[in-house]
């Protein structure tokens, strides 16, 4: 019951860091229509992974990091993400802000949505990456 205990600030803190510190790199993007998905944000793993830092990240384009088959895959898997709230992408390979390839063993998309519903960012994990 010790989680019980933990006031709800602090346990979005702790749930921050968890995330933060979490070795996959965890990922969000906005989507809007017409308009190019643009990281807003990532964790410390996420950072590494793009070989970027918190500032620049926004300059970052999904587009620009995904491969030609990671980009299908995304659109292919979409219209599930938007239903289900996620969808589990195979591995591959995507490419860090430095033009390096990354490869991952899974990614897992999902739905983030805001306090009003009507905008929703995407959020990604992709696990075990490492640099090819």
């Amino acid at each position: 019951g010790e989680l019980l205990r933990v006031d709800s600030t602090q346990m979005g803190d702790t749930v921050l860091k968890q995330l933060w510190h979490h070795s996959d790199a965890i990922l969000c993007c906005s989507v809007k229509l017409n308009a190019s998905a643009v990281f807003t944000f990532a964790n410390q793993a996420g950072l590494d992974m793009l070989e970027t830092t918190f500032v620049a990240l926004q300059d970052i384009m999904l587009d620009k990091v995904l491969d030609e088959a990671g980009r299908r895959i995304l659109l292919s898997e979409f219209s599930k993400i938007m239903q289900q709230g996620f969808a589990y992408l195979p591995a591959g390979i995507c490419v860090s802000s430095m033009g390096r390839p990354v490869s991952y063993e899974q990614a897992i998309a999902w739905k983030v949505l805001e306090d009003n519903d009507s905008n929703h960012c995407l959020a990604f994990m992709f696990t075990n990456w490492s640099f090819v």
